[in-house]
């Protein structure tokens, strides 16, 4: 009956030991920037920009984490969705990290930038 006992603790040791079999790398395989509207070509006027995560591999459900600075400006603020929208001032750059998390913890980032011009 003990060496059945131990069997068991022991299998359930293990079960809660060995990470599942199908879980791959949480990986941010992209995070394209586009301008997506345009105000006159003055430096008091404002575009405006909008960035997307593209996440794979992990467990479960992603979370989002994003931080955004621009050296003109020293503008830094930070959004916690997928997509990320804002304005940006003609002929600054906006310089942006996305962090990722899945539901079991493992994180993964990705850093990309836009260049706020005019047409």
């Amino acid at each position: 009956m003990i060496a059945r006992l131990l069997a068991v603790v022991a299998f359930a040791v293990t079960m809660t030991l060995a990470p599942p079999a199908h879980a791959t790398a949480l990986t941010v395989n992209s995070a394209p920037c586009a301008i997506t509207g345009y105000y006159a070509p003055d430096p008091t006027h404002y575009g405006t920009f909008s960035c997307t995560a593209n996440a794979s591999g992990g467990t479960g459900s992603y979370s989002y984490r994003w931080t955004v600075f621009t050296w003109c400006c020293g503008d830094q603020y930070w959004a916690s969705t997928q997509t990320i929208t804002g304005n940006c001032a003609w002929g600054t750059v906006r310089i942006f990290t996305v962090y990722v998390t899945d539901s079991a913890g493992a994180t993964a980032s990705k850093g990309t930038s836009i260049n706020c011009t005019h047409p």
